[in-house]
Parts: structure tokens; C-alpha cells; sequence
């Protein structure tokens, strides 16, 4: 049985009382880890596909907070721009709402851009809100910013 922690409490993944928080956190979970495969691998509209329409994204590399799907567009134009980093999620922690239906996750994650010199590290912090939006759990708040050195 493989244990979530939520709240500061525990919840244990076949308990009926928390059978739906636990499938909620491990969609969104999911959903996490898929963000960072499908942004490894450099595909724009597939990264553009994991956010709500409305979604808001407050990224790593931009002083700019992108509240429109043009807005997220040109951000990740950019970002990708220069190669496909990959991206590895180092740390997590998981919290569902009782009432909304989302999930945060808040963590660290270490972007490695490819360069001619090498490879450009960048670590940072992030947290994730995901909704189940239309059956599919969509990224509804992205936060993001670089570790102090």
C-alpha cells in the first residue's frame, strides 16, 4: 500500500474514506511527471496541451506573468527555443482540496539546457495547480522561479 501525505496527515492509498483524495493526488501526480517528460521533449503544442485555457503561468526564465494561451506560447517559444532542456523533479509534496477538486504540488525541480559549452544547469522551485477539467487533470496555476545560490 503506498502512503500520501496530504494536509500533514496520512492517508493510505485502498482506505475507502480516502480513495478519492489518493486518485486525485496520483492524477495529479501523473500529471506532473508528464509535464516534464512532454517539456523534455521539446514539443511545444503538447506543452501548450497540459494547461487550462485559463491557466496561469508564472515561469522560471520571465519576469512576465502569462495569463492567456499566446501569452504561454511565447514563453515556452522561448524557452525552448535553444534545445530541450531536460527536466528532472527532485522534491514534491502533494496537497488535495476536499472541496475545489485540485491538487497542489509544490517541489524542486533541475532543468539541464543543452549547450555548445556543455550543459547549463538550472535549478528551481515550483508549485502546480491541477484541475480535472473535462475528464483530462490540467495544469490551472504554474509558479516557478530559479533557486537563490
Amino acid at each position: 500500500m503506498r502512503s500520501f501525505t496530504t494536509n500533514g496527515t496520512t492517508s493510505e492509498a485502498g482506505d475507502p474514506e480516502t480513495e478519492p483524495e489518493s486518485a486525485a493526488l496520483a492524477a495529479a501526480r501523473k500529471a506532473l511527471f508528464r509535464w516534464a517528460e512532454v517539456l523534455s521533449s521539446g514539443r511545444l503544442e503538447d506543452v501548450l496541451a497540459l494547461y487550462a485555457p485559463d491557466a496561469i503561468l508564472v515561469p522560471t526564465l520571465s519576469n512576465e506573468i502569462r495569463g492567456r494561451e499566446e501569452e504561454r506560447r511565447h514563453y515556452f517559444e522561448s524557452f525552448l527555443s535553444n534545445g530541450s532542456p531536460r527536466c528532472d523533479i527532485d522534491r514534491q509534496r502533494s496537497r488535495a482540496s476536499h472541496k475545489l477538486s485540485t491538487v497542489v504540488i509544490g517541489g524542486l525541480y533541475t532543468f539541464r539546457f543543452p549547450r555548445q559549452a556543455g550543459e547549463e544547469t538550472v535549478e528551481a522551485r515550483f508549485l502546480f495547480t491541477f484541475e480535472e477539467i473535462e475528464g483530462r487533470w490540467l495544469i490551472t496555476g504554474h509558479h516557478s522561479s530559479r533557486l537563490l545560490s
